[in-house]
C-alpha cells in the first residue's frame, strides 16, 4: 500500500495529486502543508536523494538509514519515488506522473528545468490544466533571478531579518535554520490552493511562484514602513517605538514580553500595575504622540524598575487580572516542555527506534470537519518507486531493467511500516481520528 492509501481519504485535498521535485526545506515544506491536508504527494528524488537527507547532523540532529527526524519536519504523508531525470526513460516516467497530476511543485532553478523540459512554458503547452508552482530564492526578474538561494541569504540576510532582529549595535542575528523557509512554504501553499480553486472554476492550470526574498519583505512590512519615517531598525529595548511593547526582566531574572498596543488608553493602568501611581497622567509620558524620542528610554527605565520588584510567578496573576497581553520569553527547551503546544497539536510526539520519543512540529492549519491530521513519517529513497511504476503500466521486468540501467532506484532494505502518529487529544480519546472512521 502507498502512504496515501493509509490516509483513507482524509482531508479536504483528498483526490488531488501532486508531483514534487524539491530539495532542502522551503519546497518540501510547501508540499507537506498540502500532504497534511490529504493530497496524494509523489515526491521525486534523484538517485543520491534529496540533499536535505544529509543535513540532520549539520543541525545537531541524529539520523539512521531509515529514521531522520530533521527530514520528517518537511516530508510527512508523502509517497517516495526515485527517478533519474538525466536518463531518458527516467524523465519519461516523470512526464507520465505529471500527466496524471493536478499540481507540479519544484524549487529547482529555472535553467535546469528548461534543460529537462520541466519548465512552465513546456509543461503548460503539454498539460494546460496543470498547476505549476516554483519556490525561488529571488524573483523572476533582476540580476539575482538565476542566483542560488537559501533562507539564510535571501530571507535572513538580504531580507533584513538578520540585520533587524538583534539588539542595536550587536552582531547580526542567526535565526534558526529554515525559519524563512517555513514561513514562505505557507505562502506558496496558499498560492497553490488559490490556483486549485481557479482550476475548478475554469479547468485551466496556472503558474504560481513565491520567493524567499519577497517573503521576508512582506513579513517586514511595518519595519520597512517605519524606516521611511525616521524610525529605523534594529532597535534597542531602551528606545523602542512603544515602551508597552517591550521586554522586561523580573526579580528572578526571567524576561516578560508585554504587548499593550494602545499606549494612551492603558498608560495609567500600567503605572498602577507597577506601583507608580505618582506618574499617572504625567504629560511627558501619558500620550504616545507627546513622547519625545529622547524620553522613551526614561519610561523604559521606569518600567524596568517596576518589573524588577517581583518574580515572574508574582507578576503572572497580576498581569492576567488586568488582562495585559504578556508571555514569558521562551527558548526551544521551554517550548518542547510546553503543554500548550501539545494540547493544541502544535507539537506532536513521535517515536523513533533509534532515538526514542521526540517532539515534532505540525502544520498550523485545522479544519473542523477533519480534525488533527494523521502523520506518517518519511521513507528511504525509492521506497514506493516499484509500486508507482507498476501503476504507470511498467512490468516487473521493465522495472528491473530500468533500475539496472540507472533510470530509477527502488528500495530493497527492510520494511518501514506506515505507523500513523496521532495528536495528544486523539491519543487520549478526546478528539476523533477521521481517517479511522
Amino acid at each position: 500500500m502507498t502512504t496515501t492509501d493509509h490516509l483513507n481519504g482524509y482531508g479536504p485535498l483528498a483526490g488531488i495529486k501532486i508531483v514534487e521535485l524539491c530539495t532542502y526545506v522551503a519546497g518540501p515544506a510547501t508540499v507537506r502543508v498540502l500532504s497534511d491536508m490529504g493530497a496524494e504527494v509523489i515526491k521525486i528524488e534523484p538517485p543520491f536523494g534529496d540533499a536535505q537527507r544529509v543535513q540532520g547532523p549539520c543541525f545537531g540532529c541524529g539520523q539512521t538509514e531509515t529514521e531522520d527526524p530533521t527530514y520528517d519536519l518537511n516530508n510527512t504523508n508523502k509517497n517516495w519515488l526515485c527517478l533519474n531525470t538525466k536518463h531518458p526513460e527516467g524523465l519519461e516516467a516523470m512526464k507520465k506522473l505529471i500527466a496524471e497530476a493536478d499540481v507540479f511543485v519544484t524549487n529547482t532553478r529555472s535553467k535546469s528545468l528548461v534543460k529537462m523540459g520541466l519548465d512552465y512554458e513546456t509543461l503548460h503547452e503539454e498539460f494546460p490544466g496543470l498547476i505549476w508552482a516554483q519556490m525561488r530564492g529571488y524573483g523572476e526578474f533582476g540580476v539575482e533571478k538565476d542566483s542560488p538561494g537559501y533562507d539564510a541569504v535571501c530571507w535572513a540576510a538580504r531580507g533584513g531579518v538578520a540585520g533587524t532582529f538583534p539588539e542595536r549595535n550587536t552582531s547580526p542575528a542567526i535565526p534558526p535554520q529554515a525559519f524563512g523557509d517555513y514561513n514562505c512554504a505557507v505562502m506558496l501553499a496558499a498560492g497553490i490552493l488559490g490556483a486549485i480553486v481557479n482550476k475548478l472554476r475554469t479547468g485551466k492550470g496556472d503558474k504560481v511562484t513565491v520567493n524567499l526574498y519577497h517573503g521576508a519583505l512582506w513579513a517586514g512590512g511595518i519595519g520597512i514602513c517605519a524606516t521611511q519615517f525616521g524610525s529605523p531598525y534594529p532597535k534597542s529595548r531602551k528606545s523602542v517605538p512603544s515602551p508597552f511593547n517591550n521586554t522586561y526582566k523580573t526579580k528572578d531574572d526571567k524576561w516578560i514580553y508585554i504587548c499593550q498596543p494602545n499606549h494612551n488608553k492603558y498608560y495609567n493602568e500600567m503605572m498602577e500595575i507597577i506601583g507608580r501611581e505618582d506618574m499617572k497622567d504625567n504629560p511627558r509620558f501619558c500620550r504616545m504622540e507627546d513622547i519625545q524620542p529622547y524620553t522613551h528610554h526614561e519610561l523604559v527605565e521606569v518600567l524596568d524598575a517596576g518589573f524588577a520588584q517581583k518574580t515572574f510567578d508574582e507578576w503572572d496573576p497580576i498581569l492576567r487580572e488586568h488582562q495585559v497581553p504578556f508571555q514569558t520569553v521562551f527558548d526551544y527547551k521551554d517550548i518542547v516542555a510546553d503543554d500548550e503546544a501539545y494540547d493544541n497539536d502544535g507539537l506532536r510526539t513521535v517515536h523513533y527506534d533509534a532515538f526514542g520519543d521526540r517532539a515534532t512540529t505540525t502544520i498550523p492549519i485545522r479544519f473542523d470537519s477533519f480534525g488533527d491530521p494523521p502523520m506518517i513519517l518519511s521513507k528511504p529513497i525509492g521506497y514506493h518507486t516499484a509500486e508507482y511504476m507498476e501503476k504507470l503500466g511498467y512490468s516487473a521486468e521493465d522495472i528491473k531493467r530500468l533500475e539496472d540501467e540507472g533510470a530509477i532506484k527502488c528500495w530493497h532494505g527492510q520494511e518501514v511500516p506506515d505507523k500513523i502518529f496521532k495528536s495528544r487529544r486523539q491519543e487520549a480519546g478526546e478528539a476523533p481520528c477521521v481517517w479511522e472512521q
